[in-house]
């Protein structure tokens, strides 16, 4: 069974619908700020991403987040930011106890080899969920050098993961990775905005939606600075 494929095609279809490839990261440590801005960008967002550490900072268990996010967005797709690094049997234990909690997406470090990667799309297909493969960070200073990128894009292509996570800051690499996987597989940006990425020159390198945290979620007006970069996102894209 390949969900990766189908994956793909809904959240595409999804982003249509929604007329947005705009991602924000709620990397808040208050709930009072992440609901306010999702009730004020709802309808300028494709998806969410949340990292696993925020139920608990914001009070919540993982079932009753998804919930609450679900229902202020009308139904978005929500990405955890689990970067999963273990070995195959603890990657599929992990893999599985977060995905049956309601998430739409899990992200996942492939360092561990291709067999630990493998354990969580096997999770993944099963559980009609996607997975997206780290293959290179935006911070300055990463330690994901060419030969790890490209080995790391090959497991994405040879397992047909839904996407991978690449940098919208750094268009050498990100249009390296784009070539090294294929046309297929989503690519999904952070980098753009407060990290100096440009909408236009990501996506130009292959990058099909942006993963923006600091310009939304540190914005006076975080509704007018999601759509705004909705916009730009939209323009961009072919």
């Amino acid at each position: 069974m390949d969900w990766q494929s189908d994956f793909r095609r809904s959240f595409i279809e999804n982003s249509k619908r929604r007329s947005s490839k705009l991602i924000p990261a709620l990397d808040c440590k208050e709930w009072s700020k992440a609901e306010k801005i999702l009730k004020e960008t709802s309808s300028s967002i494709a998806a969410v991403k949340i990292h696993p550490e925020h139920p608990g900072l914001w009070g919540f268990e993982h079932e009753g987040l998804v919930r609450r996010i679900k229902k202020l967005t009308d139904g978005a797709p929500i990405i955890l930011d689990a970067k999963l690094a273990d070995i195959d049997k603890s990657n599929e234990m992990k893999a599985r106890f977060y995905l049956s909690k309601g998430y739409d997406a899990i992200i996942a470090h492939g360092f561990s080899g291709e067999k630990a990667v493998e354990a969580i799309v096997n999770v993944g297909n099963e559980m009609r969920k996607g997975v997206f493969l780290l293959t290179a960070m935006s911070s300055p200073g990463h330690m994901f050098k060419n030969e790890i990128v490209d080995e790391l894009s090959e497991i994405a292509r040879k397992l047909n993961l839904a996407g991978v996570i690449a940098p919208g800051n750094q268009y050498e690499l990100l249009a390296s990775i784009r070539k090294k996987i294929g046309n297929e597989l989503l690519i999904l940006s952070p980098g753009i905005g407060a990290q100096g990425g440009d909408v236009e020159k990501a996506v130009k390198a292959g990058a099909n939606f942006a993963i923006v945290g600091r310009s939304i979620v540190e914005a006076e007006n975080p509704s007018k600075a999601a759509f705004e970069m909705k916009v730009l996102m939209n323009r961009a894209s072919p």
